[in-house]
């Protein structure tokens, strides 16, 4: 373990992930430049962030629930292999990564649709 540093964190992650690596380092920096964005834009008209953040919390857990059904199948174990407790716990941590994806993008579009979200304090 004294090994273990970014570095080797970079390669581990590489190895398992491949290309699909690049794809998901390009979606967070977008999904965070877009944040970033919306919350600049809501604190310049003087709005509250409190609406857009937990509006973008509850979709992101509900996402999040929805797809904990969907992580044996995506992890290509069979769709029995949820059977105790802890299979749904880390079931929901792994669903937590499409959970918080489109919880971001909730976040980023929804002060440009909905009223509400763009109301002062």
């Amino acid at each position: 373990m004294s090994d273990f540093n970014p570095v080797s964190m970079f390669f581990i992650l590489y190895e398992s992930t491949g290309v699909w690596l690049w794809l998901l380092l390009g979606l967070a920096a977008v999904l965070l430049a877009g944040i970033f964005l919306t919350m600049r834009n809501l604190l310049r008209a003087g709005a509250s962030l409190r609406r857009p953040v937990l509006m973008a919390v509850i979709v992101g857990v509900a996402v999040a629930v929805l797809a904990t059904w969907a992580v044996p199948v995506w992890t290509l174990a069979g769709p029995g292999a949820l059977s105790a407790g802890i299979d749904y716990l880390f079931a929901f941590l792994f669903a937590l990564v499409p959970g918080a994806i489109v919880g971001a993008i909730a976040f980023i579009l929804l002060p440009r649709f909905c009223s509400a979200c763009r109301t002062a304090v």
